[in-house]
């Protein structure tokens, strides 16, 4: 932890700030270690100060690490701490995690500082996984290709999207944490990017997407896998085929220095050319961490490039309104020379 807030100081000295205020909760995991729901970080480039309230004043103190604590009232804001108050120069606020009112607040209470917007300075060291890290969403991902797995078992005619994602989530309960609100959805409902899950009961001929991710000791996995309900229909086959090469396509081209954009392109002009490009609207990936959507971004507008460390979904999708969809998701870990693909679930069309 303390190697962590190191090399935070670092980009405090790149942006010219004296200090970090830090009120993302994954942020200030990634930090000190502590997983409550209320806490705060002050980082200057000599000290650090972690706060809290009673509430969590023990599990702060087995948790929390690399840097000093402080237990205030519940509303860590309304009586500053004596650090506070010192003459600070340029202060950072996280400004994507802080609301209007906050800002106030804060400006009201660092009275010697000058307060500027700091962007998202974690999220950057985040955004490269410790060795450790990657072992942790690799285990992750392996609950993720075994409860999978188990799942496929109860498809068939009749059985509901929620009774499919309710056991999904109770397994992944079983080994760790539900990362995200899982999407399990047939037939129609499959052409929705982002469908959840509903009380529709399977249809032979229905695709059925899963799109699920587990969290183990704070990190997560994202997995997604269309399947069939019976015999694929011959238009919802061909959809299959084009987004599996597609993404085969986005896979040859991750490596080291390659262009966000570049990955990005791969599958999405592939798609294109087989007339589906209209289909494919959202972004090829992310980044996956101890949230579920990191940095880097791999789409169109992407300006970031892969460097060792990272770890990306890489999930090319095609979607016809009121028909189905298609999306295949695995989760790639950037080596020094490649990639490692941590995604074990069998992408060949599946029929059950």
């Amino acid at each position: 932890m303390s190697k962590r807030i190191e090399r935070l100081r670092g980009l405090l000295r790149r942006e010219k700030l004296d200090g970090l205020v830090v009120v993302n909760l994954p942020n200030i995991r990634y930090l000190c270690g502590y997983t409550g729901s209320n806490g705060l970080m002050l980082v200057t480039r000599r000290d650090a100060w972690f706060y809290t309230d009673f509430r969590y004043q023990e599990q702060a103190r087995t948790e929390v690490k690399g840097c000093r604590k402080r237990v205030l009232t519940r509303d860590l804001v309304s009586h500053p701490p004596p650090e506070w108050l010192r003459p600070f120069g340029r202060l950072g606020v996280e400004e994507n995690h802080v609301t209007l009112s906050r800002f106030a607040q804060f400006r009201k209470r660092f009275r010697k500082a000058r307060l500027v917007k700091a962007g998202d300075l974690v999220l950057e060291l985040r955004r490269t996984k410790e060795r450790a890290e990657v072992e942790t969403i690799t285990a992750a991902q392996r609950v993720t290709d075994r409860v999978f797995r188990d799942v496929l078992k109860m498809v068939k005619p009749g059985v509901r999207e929620r009774d499919l994602a309710l056991e999904v989530e109770f397994q992944f309960r079983k080994h760790g944490e539900v990362a995200f609100d899982s999407i399990v959805a047939s037939g129609p409902n499959a052409a929705k990017p982002h469908a959840g899950f509903s009380d529709r009961k399977l249809r032979r001929g229905d695709a059925l997407t899963f799109d699920i991710g587990c969290r183990v000791r704070g990190y997560c996995s994202d997995m997604t896998r269309t399947v069939f309900v019976g015999r694929a229909p011959a238009e919802l086959r061909r959809v299959y085929e084009i987004v599996h090469e597609a993404q085969r396509r986005a896979l040859d081209t991750i490596k080291p220095g390659a262009s966000a954009r570049t990955v990005d392109a791969a599958a999405r002009d592939y798609i294109s050319e087989q007339d589906f490009g209209e289909q494919f609207g959202h972004s090829l990936g992310h980044g996956v961490g101890i949230e579920v959507h990191e940095l880097p971004a791999l789409a169109a507008t992407g300006k970031d490039t892969l460097a060792p460390g990272d770890v990306v979904t890489v999930e090319p999708g095609i979607y016809l309104p009121g028909t189905g969809g298609v999306r295949i998701e695995d989760m790639v870990h950037i080596t020094r020379t490649g990639y490692t693909n941590l995604t074990r679930s069998p992408k060949r069309l599946i029929e059950l």
